[in-house]
């Protein structure tokens, strides 16, 4: 097959030598930050720098050119001799990272490796690089600053002393193009393919009608040149961003000042693959437009290539889709046909296991309900399933804490249980609530501390409960977590009777799986009958919090 147009210009091959693939595969020995980019904090960024800067006496400034609301410095390395000023950018969002170890990796390769391409850049560019403009944002790892501004929306307030020294060095040198780099939502897709998006690009518009000036014109042509580089690495992985005039923005408003912006928004690797190539894409590309610009500013580049990419698209992937099931809850009587769809909204500092990453984060429904349009990491058929909200129970008195375990919770888990209130006297409470925070862990029935008087839950647990063997009916769960009292109320369907206090519902409360609630379920499987009841109910598997408990736990 033959390829032509802007298609066989995006996967055309780079010059020998300074190939994106070398610069890819070399990436691994020449890489300053050895931990993941979510991991790097700021005492350790100026470690780095300091032994940068030291190892480069002669052709590397490091210059503090401002502080944090908190007071941590911010630093500015300028490298290059060249006339043309290029300025670089990471972390403007605290929590936005993959960018900055990538900014280190450059400027250690350009300085560090004699080739013929580095030198062509260091004696045409003079680079101005600001690694971390957030450092108290990235201390937390959140978006905003200390003041609970965004930095990026502070470009004509100037209310951050961040946003003040980024307006500052602009002024200051005046640089021709500058690239502004962040991290946008993982589950971002390109357009409607449903291929999470790895890589979203910008050449930033001045004004609201999105002038071409001769300055854009050279950002289109590094976006086309990026999107070229990219290709091979995440095929159909490039989108464009939204183009939008954002007068608040500094991307637009540093256009508009005669700095022209190229905005690289790093989102998703595909499934198996490490964020670490978040950070390895960014040194690629940076190094490849750094290199076109310092040779013929990239004049052979086609900007139909970057013009033609598919918008970025958000609210089409999901972590996991349970699809073609029938959903039994409060205060529905009768099974109805939903799917279900939600995420694991772990950041990025877990994912990673980075040491003070803190504990996981919270599952979110995304759709009950049609999910044939969305995308998702994990696909499953729940056919023939029916699906219920997980239970609630209650444990009494100090006394449980003899056997509450992490093994005991475990088990609790796998029969269905999401919720555990612990009633407990006064006196005993602090007690318990240590107990139960040493206790908490993500895919595991939560420990809640409640007065020893409070309502106590239909279900009440006990002792440890002995091991069930598979398959689990719902009714061997039932009596296992009860101690063998548990009993299926008469008449029929007694189930959707049942569920009402097995979930720990009240009568009012609307349905427990909702848009924006918590995803713990139940997957149940029929033994053959077509009945409700629990004895012809088997549990195939329990999400407890989106994690899937599964009897392996």
């Amino acid at each position: 097959m033959t390829l032509g147009g802007p298609l066989a210009l995006l996967l055309a091959g780079a010059a020998p030598g300074f190939s994106p693939q070398a610069l890819f595969d070399l990436w691994p020995e020449r890489r300053v930050v050895e931990a993941p980019a979510p991991c790097l904090r700021h005492a350790d960024l100026a470690v780095l720098l300091q032994a940068l800067a030291a190892r480069h006496p002669e052709s590397l400034a490091l210059e503090s050119v401002g502080r944090s609301v908190e007071g941590r410095e911010i630093q500015l390395l300028t490298l290059g001799r060249g006339p043309r000023r290029v300025m670089l950018w990471s972390q403007m969002h605290g929590d936005e990272p993959s960018a900055t170890p990538a900014l280190l990796d450059v400027v250690s390769t350009l300085l560090g490796v004699d080739a013929p391409e580095h030198r062509l850049i260091l004696e045409r560019l003079t680079l101005l690089v600001v690694p971390m403009l957030n450092p108290d944002g990235a201390s937390r790892y959140t978006r905003r600053n200390s003041q609970a501004i965004d930095i990026n929306r502070d470009a004509l307030h100037l209310a951050t002393p961040e946003g003040r020294l980024l307006k500052s060095l602009r002024d200051r040198f005046r640089p021709e193009l500058g690239f502004n780099l962040h991290d946008q939502n993982r589950r971002t897709t390109v357009g409607d393919t449903g291929v999470l998006a790895t890589i979203a690009l910008l050449a930033v518009s001045g004004d609201v009608r999105g002038t071409l000036t001769p300055g854009r014109a050279r950002a289109k042509r590094v976006c086309s040149k990026l999107a070229r580089t990219f290709a091979p690495f995440v095929p159909g992985g490039i989108a464009r961003y939204d183009e939008d005039w954002n007068p608040r923005a500094f991307g637009d408003n540093l256009t508009a000042w005669g700095t022209p912006i190229v905005l690289i928004e790093s989102g998703a690797v595909p499934v198996g693959r490490s964020y670490a190539d978040l950070t390895r894409l960014n040194y690629v590309g940076l190094l490849s437009a750094l290199h076109g610009l310092a040779q013929d500013d990239l004049a052979g580049e086609d900007a139909s290539i970057y013009e033609g990419l598919a918008r970025n698209t958000d609210g089409r992937y999901v972590d996991v889709l349970l699809e073609g099931g029938r959903i039994l809850q409060p205060p529905s009587v009768e099974p109805y046909r939903a799917d279900v769809a939600f995420d694991v909204l772990d950041e990025d500092p877990a994912l990673a296991a980075c040491p003070d990453s803190g504990a996981a984060g919270p599952s979110r429904i995304r759709e009950v309900g049609d999910g044939r349009l969305l995308a998702a990491a994990r696909r499953r058929s729940t056919t023939d399933r029916l699906l219920t909200p997980a239970f609630a129970a209650s444990v009494r008195g100090l006394g449980a804490s003899s056997w509450l375990s992490a093994e005991a919770l475990d088990a609790v888990s796998r029969l269905g249980v999401a919720r555990l209130r612990w009633h407990v006297a006064a006196g005993d409470r602090e007690a318990a609530r240590q107990i139960a925070e040493r206790l908490q862990a993500a895919g595991r029935a939560a420990l809640e501390v409640a007065e020893a008087g409070a309502p106590e839950h239909a279900l009440v647990i006990p002792g440890p409960p002995p091991a069930v063997s598979e398959p689990r009916s719902l009714t061997s769960a039932l009596l296992a977590l009860t101690g063998g009292s548990w009993r299926e109320p008469p008449g029929a369907p007694p189930l959707s009777e049942a569920l009402l206090a097995l979930v720990g519902s009240a009568a009012d409360a609307g349905p427990s799986l909702r848009p924006d609630a918590r995803a713990s379920l139940l997957v149940l499987r029929s033994l053959g009958g077509a009945g409700l009841d629990a004895g012809s109910l088997v549990i195939e598997s329990v999400y407890l919090d989106g994690r899937e408990v599964g009897a392996g736990r």
